[in-house]
């Protein structure tokens, strides 16, 4: 992509919304032809934002980046599930370009950004802290080129009382430089236009695009002794062993059996030191 070519096909910001993923798709199915592939609602002020599993991400005013994007990636609809690590990948390489500091910000499997060695051993989290979030959600279709909206939040300059729990963090607070939101969406949308143009020429196939293997170099859960929380489930004790074709998480449990992890929790196991995930 030429440095002069635009990240987005159309910016919208607003001052306020509850969510910028609910109010993205609301306008987009308001309006389709209003939003084509990579357009973005960014909000000054999220009051009512939303993570995985319904959880709640709301940020004071300023202090965050909050914005959703509309992604039409032509891609059949069984190879969408990488969206969101190549968007977690996206935010990553994006803030490191206008941050260099920012080599301590990595994934989480599923959709986790952390920032490591953020602060003193914390119980269920070890020294990671986490910095911000993807929340993906499908776009309703028949078609075989699905869309998607791809919510994206980032903490920035907020102290520890504007944070909900002691596991969450700031870039501030982590010690790292602050960029703006504006600058911060610019190299995120400009990677992420990239990154989604090369799963595009090899028709969603991430193996062959390379982008595994270039989500794994940033992936923290890799190698790692996890536990997984699975709906309905009991939770699962192994070890994280790669990503699938799908993206999926493979984790081998004790016995030596593989089990591939569509959904769920994945906490990141000490096996020394006091008990602590992340």
């Amino acid at each position: 992509m030429s440095t002069t070519e635009q990240p987005f096909a159309r910016v919208l910001r607003v001052e306020q919304t509850e969510s910028t993923n609910t109010a993205l798709r609301e306008a987009a199915a308001a309006d389709p032809g209003g939003w084509p592939h990579l357009s973005v609602l960014v909000a000054e002020h999220q009051t009512a934002g939303r993570g995985r599993s319904g959880r709640s991400w709301v940020t004071p005013p300023g202090a965050a980046l909050t914005a959703s994007v509309l992604v039409r990636p032509r891609v059949p609809v069984e190879r969408i599930s990488w969206l969101t690590l190549l968007a977690g990948l996206a935010v990553v390489r994006g803030l490191r370009r206008v941050v260099p500091e920012a080599d301590s910000v990595r994934l989480k499997w599923p959709n986790d950004l952390l920032v490591t060695d953020a602060g003193p051993e914390l119980v269920g989290w070890g020294t990671s802290r986490k910095v911000g979030g993807i929340l993906t959600e499908l776009l309703p279709g028949d078609g075989e080129t699905p869309g998607a909206v791809v919510g994206i939040g980032l903490n920035l300059s907020q102290e520890a009382a504007d944070l909900p729990v002691p596991s969450a963090t700031s870039l501030a607070l982590a010690g790292l430089p602050v960029p703006s939101a504006e600058e911060l969406l610019d190299t995120v949308g400009r990677a992420l236009r990239s990154l989604v143009a090369v799963w595009e020429e090899h028709r969603g196939d991430a193996l062959a695009a390379g982008l595994r293997d270039a989500v794994n170099a940033d992936l923290l859960t890799l190698g790692r002794p996890v536990q997984v929380d699975r709906p309905g489930q009991e939770p699962l004790h192994g070890t994280a062993e790669a990503l699938d074709e799908g993206g999926r998480l493979v984790v081998r449990d004790a016995a030596g059996a593989a089990h591939i992890v569509l959904a769920g929790d994945v906490h990141h196991v000490r096996t020394t030191g006091p008990t602590a995930r992340s």
